[in-house]
């Protein structure tokens, strides 16, 4: 390079004293400048770019170079799926656990919010009672229904930024090629035990302070359920949205709608008709989570405790059988009376009303033959148009005074094994008061009121084509199922019909919050939130653009 520009010192290279060598005087060489007449440097290189190329070839000679077909050496290579599921969880535990104002919030928030429910909640009239009761504490359906809220809330707030917060990390490991679900994985596991430990003082609190027993630890496992299904959730919109400001304002959007369609707030039979029916639970209702586990709060406390474990079957038949001998077949009865007594004869095929009344009793008949068993009427076929007369009316209503009697038998012969199991427990004074507190213990009036709903002022209501029960719900186990995965059931209903099969409601509504978990993690695997919202804003791009 010196010789080309005719350097004066062409032949020094490293420095005398230290002995280092300065590469940057290429540059500086192949920038020379050209001095003007006045010995100053102007702006022009001395030799151009093309020249030094020229140089270039002169000088050096290239040797001509194979194409080498061996692939590369791996310079990184990815672990399995289970060590990057391992460093992720860990990394994120510890990323955790070093920041004490999260770790004393995710601790605290739990049992001060459970803590302030609960001391709210235990209520006992002073003027009477003087003494606080579980039993008496009208309160309790109040107090489940805040516990499913308050874990929907902190499984939402624990993991709605979680994905957002990890971006900047995600987009430096992108070109790593990593697993995407190993990822996913680790991020649900830390925040399932983190759920896991907050519903669990969440549960401790509430329940000491109310003082339901800490043996019914099925509560937490619903709270935790609601909690992972909350979680889900959170970085699902963590993952679909690129400002915190808008996935916290998401938040309330997402728990107001759990609130009112839960059954609680607003009854399900009072419901907008537009998208309710007077009768079972609408779409809406089905899809929340808070539904699901407020019925599942409700039923196991009433069935499962040891209390009305040992008497759920005697109350059961003697329920079903005052229901169908007060209720039911008096209906029945008084729309066979109509169809014999009506002024226009029952043979009018233009008379809609009558037809629909025909169509009903055949309905009923035909489920009630078929729940007791045998062939007892063969003239229901001819309850009809055309077909009805005097001898099918005197012959269906000999059947339902029979069936009413039956009836009454099965719920006396029930009542009579209640009263002698009783006598069991209570056989001495002492064995009547353990007894006595044993029941208050585990029974609370205002949930038992709730599920049998006794204060309803309908018991009974005909709706399309078939009568409805509304009084006791929790001892109802009929079902007409439409098709084979119809599991529409009243509220409080103690199974569920799915599949052909009879499951118990704890265990299939907790079933159905994990469901909707599974699917939500899918969307989140699949990332469809983000998809959808980029295909939203290119839309409205394209359409500004032309609008323009």
């Amino acid at each position: 390079f010196r010789d080309i520009v005719n350097a004066a010192n062409k032949t020094s290279g490293a420095c005398p004293e230290c002995g280092n060598i300065n590469p940057e005087q290429i540059f500086s060489i192949i920038e020379t400048k050209v001095v003007n007449e006045y010995g100053r440097l102007t702006s022009v290189r001395k030799i151009s770019a093309g020249q030094w190329y020229q140089y270039f070839k002169q000088k050096i000679r290239v040797k001509r170079q194979e194409h080498s077909q061996e692939s590369l050496p791996a310079v990184h290579t990815n672990s399995n799926w289970i060590n990057q599921f391992r460093t992720y969880f860990v990394r994120d535990v510890l990323a955790k656990v070093a920041n004490k104002q999260y770790l004393w919030m995710i601790l605290l928030e739990a049992p001060v919010l459970a803590f302030f429910i609960a001391f709210m909640v235990k209520y006992y009239n002073v003027l009477t009672d003087g003494s606080y009761s579980f039993h008496s504490n009208s309160n309790v359906p109040v107090y489940f229904f805040m516990c499913v809220v308050v874990a929907l809330f902190l499984g939402l707030i624990v993991s709605a930024e979680e994905i957002f917060r990890d971006k900047k990390i995600r987009k430096r490991e992108q070109f790593l090629n990593l697993s995407a679900s190993s990822y996913l994985l680790s991020k649900v596991s830390v925040m399932f035990i983190i759920s896991a430990v907050q519903t669990f003082l969440l549960m401790i609190v509430g329940n000491l302070i109310l003082e339901i027993p800490l043996t019914e630890m099925r509560y937490w496992f619903i709270l935790f359920s609601v909690s992972c299904f909350a979680n889900v959730l959170g970085l699902n919109i963590s993952s679909g949205f690129n400002s915190a400001v808008t996935i916290y304002i998401l938040i309330p959007v997402l728990v107001i709608p759990q609130l009112l369609l839960s059954g609680v707030v607003i009854n399900f039979d009072r419901f907008n008709p537009a998208v309710g029916k007077p009768v079972g639970i609408p779409l809406m209702g089905e899809i929340m989570t808070s539904r699901w586990a407020f019925e599942a709060f409700m039923v196991t406390q009433f069935k499962d405790n040891p209390y009305e474990k040992k008497f759920y079957e005697l109350d059961q038949t003697i329920a079903m059988a005052d229901y169908k001998r007060v209720y039911y077949i008096p209906q029945l009865e008084s729309r066979l009376a109509y169809c014999i007594n009506h002024p226009q004869g029952w043979n009018n095929p233009n008379d809609t009303r009558m037809t629909e009344t025909f169509k009903l009793l055949q309905h009923e008949l035909k489920n009630e033959l078929r729940l007791t068993g045998g062939d007892k009427l063969p003239e229901v076929e001819q309850i009809g148009t055309g077909q009805f007369d005097s001898l099918v009316y005197r012959k269906s209503m000999h059947y339902l005074s029979v069936l009413k009697r039956a009836y009454a038998r099965q719920m006396d012969e029930a009542v009579r094994k209640r009263e002698k199991l009783i006598a069991y427990y209570t056989s001495t004074p002492e064995e009547e008061k353990n007894f006595e507190r044993f029941r208050k213990r585990y029974v609370n009036e205002a949930v038992t009121d709730a599920v049998k709903n006794i204060s309803a002022a309908e018991r009974i209501v005909e709706y399309d084509g078939s009568l409805i029960q509304k009084i006791y719900p929790i001892y109802q186990l009929e079902h007409q199922p439409r098709h084979l995965f119809d599991f529409t059931a009243n509220l409080y209903q103690p199974t569920k019909h799915f599949m052909g099969r009879y499951v118990d409601t704890l265990v299939f509504n907790i079933a159905v919050i994990w469901t909707m978990t599974v699917i939500l993690f899918i969307t989140l695997y699949l990332d469809l939130i983000r998809k959808i919202m980029n295909r939203w804003e290119g839309q409205v791009k394209h359409r500004r653009k032309q609008q323009a």
